[in-house]
């Protein structure tokens, strides 16, 4: 994990998570490079912690990623009334389960 400025970066396998801290949430965005012959949906669930007990999960599906191509989607993760919005959040995949399409 690195971070660019306030950015925290996961790199894993073919996936990339990025968190950034907003006032709402922590905003995160997932890219998954399809490196099969055949188009892929991914099953992606993400945590994002504080270590000190603040923890909100997403699910993310990206749906019919072509070979060779990369897929994204972007969400919020948490909010305000959880407590202080993770500074330096904690990236942490669950879940990462590619469907490859068997045609």
């Amino acid at each position: 994990m690195h971070s660019e400025g306030r950015t925290r970066v996961l790199e894993y396998g073919d996936l990339v998570v990025r968190a950034t801290p907003e006032s709402g949430g922590v905003r995160t965005e997932i890219e998954v490079a399809n490196t099969y012959e055949r188009d892929a949906t991914y099953s992606v669930q993400i945590s994002i912690a504080d270590g000190e007990g603040w923890t909100a999960h997403n699910r993310f599906w990206l749906q019919d990623v072509p070979p060779g191509k990369s897929g994204r989607e972007v969400a919020v993760i948490g909010s305000p009334d959880m407590g202080q919005v993770p500074q330096v959040p904690k990236i942490y995949v669950d879940e990462f389960t590619p469907i490859v399409d068997r045609q």
